[in-house]
């Protein structure tokens, strides 16, 4: 039987792709700009960018990334973190170095060509993209983002190839790797969450006092430690008083994320006698400013008026007052126990990610969400009454709780963990209080000696803040 004129032209079609395709794997393919182009193919006559590099493959096939995010570490996964393939060539857009609102809403579909989002485990597939020998794969958390250039090969699934363990892609370490948040850290008489950010793996070139001692500008870092100590306290050379960053407010708006540290009254009782400091706070969580509080620092949002209202501590006061307390009252009042079992509240999306982002650490360090070794409470911590009563007007979402008595009070349910947006009606800025701290630090020694030896393994609360550190960093709302 003769063949059909229809059959004859699909074979001598198939036989011109055929011989199309050996010849590039003779000859190789052409580069442009390290991508490729496609035998007997033409791209679409409007695209542009990389979407002129997506190859045209076989019914099912896609060209596919798959990987782990993780922190600059290599091995703390990075949850919700977007992971995606800019639509044009050259570099991304600069991130506005200014305070602003950055709100989800905002979504990376006018710049992106492809995107997606981590789950908890820091995992993700990328599908549908273009393929050469330099294709950008862009990873971003908040303000940290990074920049991968990777080999992808068309019509097949392969795993990234970063710089961490085999499929990680790791947040930058230091500016000159990618785009680092602008922080601020008052190293504290108790509490040291700049130790955790070591150990997150943050190069050590970035941890530097406000001013160079050499130059007297600015320290270089990306992470600047300012002292909230008691006297007597060794410092970093050149390291500024804590009011010299909340009493100037060009200084403290230069800051993305600032950490109050749990500290003693040196500082605070006079700084808190200022308005022009309260004014500070205010303003920076409104123009979109990150604040972290931890244990006897509460005060710098208990005696801020607008921001009282959205946490009750147990002081001199009850919580239908809701202008600010007595100063430093709350220490003393309850908190007596130096462990308790704490449990993540799942009553909202955000909370019951953290307990499952605490699962995927299994492996290594076995946590339960249910049920979460609290430890090295300071005598007297501060212990939280209630979340804001009006919920309508004050918003708060209580991550951790645990059964706490009181001084004349039984045990019962508290937050140990909350965090709210502000301002409430139109948010932009977050802020986030913790009774519980890293583990107790040494008043003796100076940044990093006080710190737990490289390798060190992190205290159950310490994951906790370490993944609320991200969160404090991220944009406000749901991602899209």
């Amino acid at each position: 039987m003769r063949p059909t004129s229809s059959n004859t032209g699909v074979r001598a079609g198939l036989g011109r792709k055929l011989a199309a395709w050996l010849g590039v794997l003779l000859a190789g393919c052409a580069a442009v700009d390290g991508g490729l182009t496609w035998p007997d193919e033409t791209p679409d006559a409007d695209c542009s960018g990389y979407a002129c590099l997506v190859p045209r493959c076989a019914s099912g096939a896609t060209t596919e990334l798959q990987g782990r995010v993780t922190a600059p570490n290599g091995h703390t996964p990075i949850p919700q973190a977007l992971v995606y393939v800019p639509k044009e060539r050259g570099p991304l857009s600069a991130q506005p170095s200014a305070l602003t609102c950055e709100a989800c809403s905002s979504p990376l579909r006018d710049r992106a060509l492809v995107v997606t989002q981590t789950g908890m485990d820091g995992r993700f597939v990328l599908r549908n993209l273009p393929a050469g020998e330099r294709i950008p794969i862009v990873v971003q958390k908040g303000r940290f983002r990074r920049v991968f250039e990777l080999p992808l090969t068309a019509c097949q699934s392969q795993q990234a190839m970063g710089p961490g363990l085999l499929g990680s892609l790791p947040l930058p370490a230091q500016r000159s790797e990618g785009d680092l948040p602008q922080m601020a850290v008052a190293a504290g008489d108790h509490d040291a969450i700049e130790c955790v950010l070591r150990e997150l793996g943050f190069s050590a070139s970035e941890f530097t006092a406000a001013r160079d001692p050499a130059s007297a500008g600015e320290g270089r870092g990306a992470i600047h430690l300012y002292d909230n100590q008691s006297p007597g306290t060794p410092a970093l050379p050149g390291q500024s008083p804590i009011a010299e960053l909340l009493s100037d407010r060009e200084r403290l708006f230069r800051y993305h994320q600032i950490f109050l540290n749990c500290s003693g009254t040196t500082h605070s009782a006079a700084l808190l006698r200022q308005p022009q400091v309260l004014a500070n706070l205010r303003d920076y969580l409104a123009a979109g400013g990150r604040v972290y509080v931890t244990d006897w620092s509460y005060d710098f949002l208990q005696q801020v008026p607008e921001l009282s209202p959205f946490v009750c501590f147990e002081d001199d006061q009850d919580c239908s007052i809701t202008t600010p307390h007595g100063f430093h009252t709350a220490v003393g009042q309850g908190g007596t126990l130096s462990s308790l079992r704490a449990a993540v509240n799942l009553n909202s999306p955000r909370t019951v990610a953290l307990a499952d982002w605490l699962r995927t650490l299994s492996e290594t360090a076995p946590l339960v969400p249910e049920a979460l070794p609290i430890r090295e409470l300071l005598p007297g911590w501060v212990v939280v009454q209630q979340a804001a009563a009006d919920s309508a007007r004050y918003p708060v979402t209580t991550w951790l709780s645990a059964d706490v008595a009181d001084r004349i009070r039984p045990p019962r349910q508290r937050p140990l963990t909350l965090s709210f947006d502000y301002p409430p009606q139109a948010v932009c800025g977050r802020a986030l209080f913790s009774s519980y701290h890293t583990r107790q630090r040494s008043m003796r020694l100076a940044f990093p000696a006080y710190c737990p030896p490289d390798g060190a393994a992190l205290l159950p609360q310490e994951h906790v803040l370490a993944f609320l550190f991200f969160e404090l960093t991220s944009c406000i709302g749901e991602i899209g």
